[in-house]
């Protein structure tokens, strides 16, 4: 050019004229200035144009900035932002604690033992607000059940405590009803001397703890997941603890229930994960 403007012209004749079915570009035109390149369409029109002279004009190729200059008035698609998973994870302890009703052999008097179903149903009694109460609730003969480890966190459009309903009913109904299955039955001899015989004796056997987490991540990379809301449980008694295998069927159990749809709150707990036994310790 006269001015030193070098123009550098790259076309593909094969791309068809540009319309709404062909949106191609059919080549950039760049030239010294200017930073940025002119798109190039195809456009093969006759008599677009006459000079002075009466010569008529066509064109094949229409180079501009329309690209640029003109962008669609259409917003871009918006995307969905990323969903939240929910995963639930029950883990007993292997440490086991028998909860006895014994039978006083002086008065006869018998020592209340509590079934399991209401041991865990304590915790309706026990939740205030995010937290609960960590109150000792006595399920049998020196031993006492205690929600000591508390945090609820309601999902947005669910009601307040939703969540600390839901775990606390997975424990009651799966935990509490399969420990209250397997109660142990025996008769004890007692003598005071000049009175003799024997009594009726039960005892439900226990996981010593246990805790209900349910986990949220934006993706199932282990670092995205992390826990959310909890419900942890600790049962003390004067009796020592032994290692067991109280753990295994209430985790089984947690696990069916918590999978079943015929409860409300299942949607709260999202994917169960197979119940766990930790190692005695």
């Amino acid at each position: 050019m006269p001015n030193a403007d070098i123009f550098t012209v790259t076309i593909d004749p094969a791309i068809p004229d540009y319309n709404v079915d062909n949106t191609r570009l059919a080549g950039k035109v760049s030239h010294t200035y200017d930073k940025h390149d002119l798109d190039c369409y195809a456009s093969h029109q006759s008599d677009v144009y006459t000079l002075d002279d009466g010569t008529k004009c066509s064109s094949a190729y229409i180079c501009n900035h329309f690209m640029v200059d003109d962008p669609p008035n259409e917003d871009p698609p918006k995307k969905d932002p990323p969903k939240s998973i929910r995963k639930t994870k029950v883990s007993f302890s292997s440490r086991t604690v028998e909860v006895e009703q014994k039978v006083d052999a002086r008065t006869k008097e018998k020592f209340t033992l509590i079934d399991p179903y209401d041991a865990f149903h304590n915790i309706f009694d026990d939740i205030n607000g995010p937290q609960c109460n960590s109150y000792p609730y006595p399920i049998g003969d020196s031993c006492t059940i205690k929600f000591d480890d508390c945090n609820f966190v309601d999902p947005e459009g669910y009601a307040e405590n939703s969540t600390a309903n839901a775990l606390g009913s997975l424990l009651t109904e799966s935990t509490g009803r399969e420990i209250s299955k397997n109660v142990t039955n025996w008769r004890s001899n007692f003598s005071t001397g000049k009175y003799s015989g024997s009594y009726n004796n039960r005892k439900f056997t226990y996981p010593q703890n246990g805790q209900v987490t349910i986990y949220t991540a934006l993706s199932e990379t282990p670092e995205s997941i992390t826990p959310q809301s909890w419900l942890h449980y600790e049962i003390e008694c004067e009796k020592s603890s032994f290692c067991g295998k109280a753990c295994q069927g209430v985790a089984s159990a947690a696990f069916a229930v918590g999978s079943h749809p015929e409860f409300p709150w299942v949607n709260l707990l999202g994917v169960i994960i197979s119940g766990v036994c930790t190692q005695c310790s």
